[in-house]
């Protein structure tokens, strides 16, 4: 009996430090998106994650989802006049940006009523504009579309490198 009582207190402790609701337990980096819409379409940047390794590769996403009774199309490409992306650090100094030069193919992008699509991805290597390593710290992302010539829309993203 005397065992049972000294091992019932650690059993308690023990369980105490398992449960997921310990203040101690780090939180999962989970996906961050911001949304805004324009003519029934929705558009949503998103990254993967809040908090990046700065040799890891910066990704980001932006869709649209036809909000509408009616099917829409969408011009994207390669090309500055259309959107824009830059990651710039607290002075609001731009540590990489988007797209390098201008690619003048187009693509059309049908959309029926309540279908999304993706429209533009990111995939770089965290760098600065010379190609350096990026310090740690906090930035802003930042989107700019102009998917419909006289609409513009942008973005923002805090996420922090490590």
């Amino acid at each position: 009996m005397r065992y049972l009582i000294c091992i019932l207190p650690l059993l308690l402790i023990s369980d105490g430090c398992n449960k997921s609701s310990n203040s101690i337990t780090p939180t999962t980096n989970q996906t961050l998106s911001t949304q805004a819409v324009s003519d029934s379409i929705q558009y949503t940047f998103a990254i993967p994650k809040g908090v990046f390794g700065i040799h890891d590769t910066l990704t980001a996403t932006l869709t649209a989802y036809n909000q509408s009774s009616k099917p829409e199309t969408l011009i994207v490409g390669l090309n500055p006049y259309l959107y824009t992306w830059s990651l710039k650090n607290n002075s609001e100094r731009v540590i990489m940006y988007g797209p390098m030069g201008a690619n003048n193919s187009l693509r059309l992008i049908p959309l029926n009523p309540k279908q999304s699509g993706l429209l533009y991805i990111i995939r770089q290597a965290i760098s600065d504009t010379s190609g350096a390593p990026v310090a740690a710290g906090s930035y802003t992302l930042q989107w700019d579309l102009n998917n419909r010539i006289t609409t513009l829309l942008s973005f923002l993203l805090n996420l922090s490198l490590q």
